[in-house]
């Protein structure tokens, strides 16, 4: 068996994010490969280690590519070669620096949303809306929207969990046009011979005439058709049409498409919704991780150039700029 095929064999086993876990250790073994041109049957703990130093040498290695390949070599070791790294001499990871949540303003996800094509936008606002993670937004099925109930059904999200996030109100309507035209688009793919899905895990085998029923089909399906197959959009595709529409809005902020679950999480907390719930939308493990997003658009306190201080008269910092001629020193 390939090696390839065995490290996706144990993830799958092992019950964890299969595809995102398998892209990052393939990679990072092919990078160990290529270090030292070894069968990866005669790697050795001592490989890991010079790997590591060599990298670290030529600097630019952030502390979460270390820790990312330093799992990888482990799951490896401990589930692959079924072998022990031994006691690794390395320094220790530098301390996690909590960076600081890009947040945009509703008024600038209004000028974002407006310059984005339709079925891209859809899927944005969705994201902004309840607050899915992009990989669950883009493999969505039809059958996944209950506008009765305004609620998106996450199956085997992040860690092969299950559960429920909010549709606004405001969306149901676009929401049912946008249906409408995609049961257009399948009945136009069955008309051609077409109209054929890809099912998760067994289905296929249990209900023969699944892959062909619309409620199977992707919300938010590619512009390309394989064969008598459609799939769904892109990851990346979603995050091109986004910058695209930042870039022309005249947007500073970087805004991607996981950057709309973050403000989901602030803007909700905003509103009014308590931190437990907005835990279970998001689907995080731990309340700590929810309560990063409490105040993360804004500093809070004020600033003493706006107010008086006791026993003082406001002072006038900053003059009206009619009153001033700017002047740019050339040289």
């Amino acid at each position: 068996m390939k090696f390839s095929e065995m490290l996706q064999r144990e993830i799958v086993r092992l019950n964890l994010d299969a595809d995102q876990t398998f892209k990052a250790y393939l990679g990072e073994s092919r990078k160990m490969h290529r270090f030292c041109l070894k069968p990866v049957s005669q790697w050795a703990g001592k490989d890991v280690e010079e790997y590591i130093w060599k990298v670290l040498h030529a600097g630019n290695y952030s502390r979460s590519s270390r820790k990312t390949y330093l799992c990888a070599m482990a799951f490896v070791f401990k589930h692959v070669l079924k072998a022990d790294m031994g006691k690794l001499n390395l320094p220790p990871l530098p301390a996690y620096r909590k960076p600081l949540k890009i947040i945009p303003s509703q008024d600038e996800l209004r000028e974002i949303f407006r310059r984005v094509p339709f079925q891209e936008r859809m899927a944005l606002m969705l994201i902004y809306g309840g607050g899915p993670r992009v990989s669950e937004t883009v493999e969505l099925r039809v059958q996944d929207v209950d506008a009765a109930a305004r609620s998106l059904r996450i199956n085997e999200g992040k860690n092969g969990k299950y559960r429920l996030t909010v549709i606004p109100e405001c969306l149901l309507e676009p929401l049912r046009q946008y249906l409408a035209w995609r049961k257009n688009l399948f009945e136009k793919d069955v008309a051609q011979g077409a109209g054929l899905v890809e099912l998760p895990h067994q289905l296929g085998k249990k209900y023969k005439n699944a892959a062909r029923e619309f409620r199977w089909q992707f919300l938010f399906p590619s512009a390309v058709r394989r064969g008598q197959y459609r799939w769904h959009m892109t990851d990346s595709h979603l995050s091109k049409e986004l910058k695209l529409a930042v870039d022309t809005a005249g947007i500073i902020k970087r805004i991607t498409p996981h950057t709309l679950r973050h403000a989901f999480a602030t803007h909700a907390l905003r509103a009014g919704n308590d931190i437990k719930t907005v835990q279970e939308l998001l689907g995080h493990e731990d309340l700590n991780t929810t309560a990063i997003y409490l105040h993360a658009d804004a500093a809070r306190g004020f600033s003493p150039m706006d107010v008086a201080l006791p026993g003082r008269a406001a002072s006038v910092f900053v003059e009206p700029l009619e009153t001033r001629r700017l002047e740019f020193k050339t040289e």
